[in-house]
């Protein structure tokens, strides 16, 4: 390997400052300050990644690409780093992005290096390649020029480790609460860019209506001016092409910032926002992002870009036959225009908020279907449907009403109103055929903006009235989040007390629900020591299931203090809190996802997983049982399980569940009535298993 590459592969105890330099030239994040490096020439785990970007501000993603994906990896994937291993030790790429066709590197000395693409992709797949050395000698006897033979290898090592997979990398992205111009990130040149592309076009389709009018207003429509106007029609095509692509790009990165926005807003609902929703309107939220991602990534520019053409058809009618006036009839058409899209919109919000109420109201009714059917006489089964239905129905009358009258009277209004307002400088004869040729340019560009504007307007009011359904989701992600103060070499799990000390201590805890009037816990202590194994009773609504959330997190105590290891909540920080402490939550809280048998096994570790993951949830598996279940299916482990897969029954779902929890390997393991459904024998033998891996344990059950 030569000088130059080695002054761009960063060796692990300089990682962190890799990553720090390389979150500021993208301008993401904060300087993370000190920070202890891992372990020299030993590969950094997730967890230690993970909350480096925590300390950066920064999101980072872990990529294993397959051999044969490495190019569009290199291609797409900037700002990121990638994994080089040489002689068992790794070593990092830091790729900022490509210009002009070479990859651009940030070198050791913090200086930016360009490289060929084929000479990282060889850095980046020699360790793989030096496996099959057989393809070098297949093709040392056989006579051919260098060029060939290279051709001949590159593709014998895609035949035989195109699905290899690499060394692990890391994406780096802003994180979701940064700033509005860093999360943009091009989108506002994008849009530029729209602009002026649009703007030209405009300009040169007035030019050729005025071409096209004065030649027929003069009466001399030659071939001349036929072909010049066949030829500022040509000129327009480019400059179609590239707004269309530029919208198109636009379309995608905005609708991309736009769900994941979403997503994270999403994730930051508690558990009462979202047990308190209900399925109906969540599924309604859903249905308004999908109408907020259609109508307002593409209605909302087009409606600008047509506004622009409004704009430029006021100055052409000033140059015009018609002059100031007639520019004055457009800006009062204007205000009319405003005047209906508002009325419209008032319709419009009303419609759509009926609309999420008896999406909201059919799936209650679908889920309680059965209790409707034993509980009420046949003559009672549809009480209110029909009023509902009604009111919908009159609302969706009343906005095609309205819709009809904003798609028409806008379009074929203005053109009358144009016309006549141009009448008195046609008849008395002071214009020439230039200005009358300029005046008709304005009016028919302005027709097509009044045209595409009904239609854009409708998708506009349509998404903003959607958006209000999604706001609180949005508005979810700027909530503050708890972020670990602990040191890095502690983030893997490692014990931040003596192995027999004090594991939870809690000192007064008390918390209220927001729709109770009494606290469900008031001035509670307990301690709970390395090793313990405690037995939880109570009768229901007890406040069992509101302290085991309080103990994972996933509530705040609204008064006195909760501990683990002597640090609250805030020192370990929302995630390295749920590292250490997790729950099985109550049968019905708890869920198998559609994939395979080990994805829900190992949710919430790596994925995918590690050879070394995997077999310890095979041995759990034979622990708890589930071994003859695993063998009746036929890919195993990778059987797909769930809604569309392999049906698994109650107690072996309650077992999945236990085994998914004990293979996260935290500090404290709570089950939630985890052995209600278990015959005594199974119980059992998941009890046995639990005790044997739990480094401490809650277990809550009804007296």
């Amino acid at each position: 390997m030569t000088r130059s590459h080695s002054e761009l592969l960063w060796p692990v105890e300089r990682l962190s400052d890799a990553l720090e330099q390389l979150a500021q030239r993208q301008g993401y994040g904060r300087p993370a300050g000190e920070i202890a490096p891992p372990a020299a020439a030993v590969e950094p785990s997730r967890v230690w990644m993970f909350a480096l970007g925590d300390r950066l501000g920064v999101e980072l993603e872990p990529i294993t690409p397959l051999y044969h994906e490495l190019p569009d990896v290199l291609e797409r994937a900037a700002p990121c780093i990638l994994q080089v291993r040489r002689d068992g030790v790794p070593s990092y790429l830091v790729l900022l992005g490509t210009r002009r066709g070479k990859l651009r590197l940030l070198a050791r000395d913090a200086t930016v290096v360009s490289l060929q693409t084929k000479s990282a992709l060889a850095l980046l797949r020699e360790e793989q390649e030096a496996t099959v050395s057989e393809v070098d000698q297949l093709l040392g006897g056989v006579e051919m020029s260098p060029r060939a033979r290279e051709h001949a290898r590159s593709k014998m090592l895609l035949q035989r480790l195109g699905q290899a997979q690499l060394r692990t990398g890391w994406i780096m992205r802003p994180r979701r609460t940064a700033s509005r111009r860093t999360l943009l990130g091009d989108i506002p040149s994008l849009v530029a860019g729209i602009l002026v592309s649009h703007t030209l076009l405009s300009l040169v389709l007035a030019g050729s209506f005025w071409l096209l009018g004065r030649a027929a207003l003069q009466a001399r429509l030659e071939t001349g001016w036929f072909l010049g106007w066949i030829a500022v029609i040509a000129c327009a095509i480019p400059l179609r092409m590239l707004e269309v692509w530029w919208q198109g790009v636009f379309s995608i990165r905005l609708g991309t910032l736009l769900k994941q926005q979403l997503l994270a807003g999403t994730l930051k609902l508690t558990p009462d926002e979202v047990r308190l929703d209900g399925i109906g309107r969540h599924f309604g939220r859903v249905a308004e992002a999908e109408v907020v991602e259609q109508l307002a990534v593409g209605g909302a520019l087009l409606a600008v870009l047509s506004l622009v053409d409004l704009l430029l058809a006021g100055v052409i009618l000033v140059l015009g036959a018609g002059g100031w006036p007639q520019a004055m009839v457009l800006v009062l058409w204007v205000v009319v225009a405003f005047v209906l899209a508002r009325r419209h919109y008032g319709v419009q919000r009303a419609w759509s908020s009926a609309r999420v109420d008896i999406t909201h109201d059919l799936l209650e009714r679908m889920l309680g279907h059965r209790t409707r059917l034993a509980q009420l006489p046949l003559e009672r089964w549809h009480d209110g449907e029909d009023v509902r239905l009604s009111s919908y129905s009159e609302t969706s009358k009343v906005m095609d009403r309205r819709t009809m009258q904003l798609t028409a009277l806008l379009r074929d209004g203005w053109l009358v109103i144009a016309l006549l307002s141009l009448l008195p400088a046609f008849s008395i004869g002071t214009a020439n055929a230039s200005a009358l040729a300029v005046s008709v340019g304005g009016i028919l560009l302005a027709l097509r903006a009044f045209d595409e504007v009904a239609v854009y307007f409708q998708q506009v009011s349509q998404a903003a009235v959607s958006f209000e359904q999604i706001r609180d989701l949005l508005l979810a992600v700027g909530r503050p989040e708890l972020e670990s103060k602990v040191p890095l070499d502690m983030e893997g799990g490692k014990q931040t007390d003596a192995a027999s000390g004090t594991l939870i201590e809690a000192r007064g805890v008390t918390f209220r629900h927001d729709a109770r009037t009494r606290p469900v816990l008031e001035n509670c202590s307990f301690q709970i020591a390395q090793g313990d194994r405690i037995l939880l009773e109570g009768p229901s609504g007890g406040g069992k299931s509101t302290l085991v959330s309080l103990l994972t997190g996933l509530r705040t105590p609204q008064g006195g203090v909760m501990l683990l290891h002597a640090l609250d909540r805030a020192t370990f920080g929302a995630s390295g809190w749920r590292k250490r402490i997790t729950a099985a939550p109550q049968f019905h809280e708890n869920h198998v996802l559609s994939g395979s048998f080990a994805y829900n096994l190992l949710l919430g570790r790596e994925w995918p997983t590690s050879p070394e993951l995997r077999a310890k949830a095979a041995a759990l598996c034979k622990e708890l049982g589930l071994d003859e279940l695993v063998a009746k299916m036929p890919a195993g482990l990778e059987e797909m399980i769930g809604e569309t897969g392999w049906q698994l029954s109650h107690g072996e779902k309650s077992r999945l569940y236990i085994a998914r929890t004990l293979l996260q390997g935290v500090e404290l393991v709570i089950l939630d009535e985890s052995f209600a459904s278990l015959d005594p024998e199974t119980m059992r033998v998941a009890q046995r298993c639990v005790l044997n891996h739990a480094k401490a344990l809650v277990v809550v059950s009804h007296p």
